[in-house]
């Protein structure tokens, strides 16, 4: 008998947590957080008991099979190792409201990702931006191989995203097929990626989807018409060129670090447009782990402490993957041995960006926004697209906007987005045709709907579903 069961992320956007489960396996994904008014970046937790913190907290999922011993039994759960199926984890893509809580897993337990997921967890781990501790049993799936766990086989199965490597999972169970969408979008760079996806798992007995754009308004997803095309990334790649040939200042973006193939794009549109993209350090190491070749200089100011050693001076990962991998599969570029010195040529000091301003566009974490005050005269347009702060559910995100009034700078926000538009979420389900069909992440799971299924469930948390090749009954 195969059975589901969902225990977090049913009504809110992050933290999905759901169980698949077999005779002999248990299978689960994701596990991240979902944003909460009780976490707080300046409370000091203690690593050794954060694990049991954020499941009593209710930010992770208390579940058997999937903590150390101390862990499971302060919280009284069987720990890894000590269940009657084998457990193990899939993880859709590297966005904290899916892998945040990784790092606390017990360290054995295998968590299978994409590969492209698993090259850039590895980095994250590298440059401190991981969570927690590094998980050490993360494994890589080649697109469209399926790996086999006790009676459960999974296919890695690519969607488009603002995340490199973002994928669905196929799972197949003695009693019917799940598809699990993770997030997934049309108006990235490649939508016939998400397009292939939907038909890749058609007829599944069951499809578990994101739900995030229906979350806000009141509609009726079944009467929904085709939108006009929307703004998408091309669109966005065109309007950072258009800026960059008509200013004449600096022009300053926040991206999102993690969206490397639109780093990648900006590398290539700045230098057409004439100018040089100059990135702190860590979004540099991302994208040359990606795109070795792309021509991205790193600014003096913003050199990452993760790269400094004891008598180093600028240091960094060039993309050379040297280090093995766990099971003997391919390296994965881990820290400590993939680094070296920078050359002088690709550091861009701050000297050079107030002389020739309309040469650069420079790359500016929030993190590092002080920086700014040294540039503001010379800065023609800050530009806020999708880097942190994310949202106005952020206090920085308006501590962002104050900052650049105080200080004069112009500011945009250009956000594009991951999610796939309502008629885009139906587009997806009409498409791939499953059984029965479980939104999720969602604040309004129940407006996510179809006419090309035959039954919707929306479950209630800690219930157990049964599984058949006709869905769920």
């Amino acid at each position: 008998m195969t059975r589901l069961c969902f225990l977090k992320g049913l009504r809110e956007i992050g933290g999905t947590f759901a169980i698949v489960e077999t005779d002999h396996a248990s299978c689960m994904f994701d596990f991240g957080f979902a944003n909460s008014a009780l976490m707080d970046a300046r409370i000091l937790n203690r690593p050794e008991r954060a694990a049991e913190c954020y499941v009593r907290m209710g930010f992770l999922a208390a579940a058997d099979g999937i903590y150390d011993r101390k862990t499971a039994e302060r919280l009284g759960l069987k720990p890894f190792g000590e269940t009657d199926r084998s457990c193990f984890f899939l993880l859709s893509h590297m966005h904290i409201d899916h892998m945040g809580g990784l790092g606390l897993l017990a360290p054995e337990i295998p968590v299978y990702m994409s590969e492209d997921s698993r090259r850039l967890y590895r980095r994250l781990a590298a440059n401190g931006e991981a969570e927690f501790f590094e998980h050490e049993n993360c494994i890589g799936l080649p697109y469209g191989e399926p790996v086999r766990v006790a009676d459960i086989t999974v296919t890695a199965i690519p969607v488009d995203h603002d995340v490199v490597g973002a994928c669905g999972f196929l799972i197949s169970t003695p009693d019917g097929s799940i598809a699990y969408t993770g997030d997934y979008r049309f108006h990235g760079f490649h939508p016939e990626i998400t397009e292939a996806f939907a038909r890749a798992v058609k007829g599944a007995s069951v499809m578990i989807t994101e739900g995030v754009s229906v979350s806000f308004e009141e509609l009726d997803m079944l009467s929904l018409k085709e939108p006009e095309p929307k703004r998408s990334e091309e669109n966005l790649q065109e309007e950072i060129k258009t800026l960059s040939e008509e200013l004449h200042g600096l022009l300053v973006i926040n991206p999102y670090n993690r969206n490397v193939e639109r780093l990648h794009r900006l590398a290539l549109t700045c230098a057409e447009a004439g100018r040089v993209l100059v990135l702190d350090a860590r979004c540099r190491d991302y994208l040359r782990t990606f795109y070795p070749e792309d021509p991205a200089c790193v600014y003096e100011n913003a050199l990452a402490d993760a790269f400094l050693q004891p008598g180093d001076k600028y240091r960094q990962y060039d993309g050379r993957e040297t280090v093995p991998s766990e099971g003997g599969g391919q390296p994965d570029g881990a820290a400590g041995d993939c680094i070296r010195d920078i050359p002088a040529g690709e550091i861009v000091t701050r000297e050079e960006l107030t002389g020739n301003p309309g040469h650069y566009v420079l790359q500016n974490d929030y993190s590092l926004i002080g920086e700014l005050m040294d540039l503001r005269e010379v800065i023609s347009l800050y530009v806020h697209m999708d880097g942190t702060p994310l949202g106005d559910y952020d206090p920085s995100f308006g501590k962002l906007q104050n900052f650049m009034n105080t200080l004069g700078i112009p500011y945009r926000h250009m956000s594009l987005g991951g999610h796939s538009d309502p008629w885009h979420l139906r587009h997806m389900i009409d498409t791939a045709e499953p059984k029965t069909l479980i939104p999720l992440h969602s604040f309004r799971p129940e407006q996510v709907n179809s006419l090309h299924i035959r039954n919707r469930l929306l479950p209630e948390p800690g219930v157990w579903y049964e599984l058949s090749p006709e869905g769920i009954i």
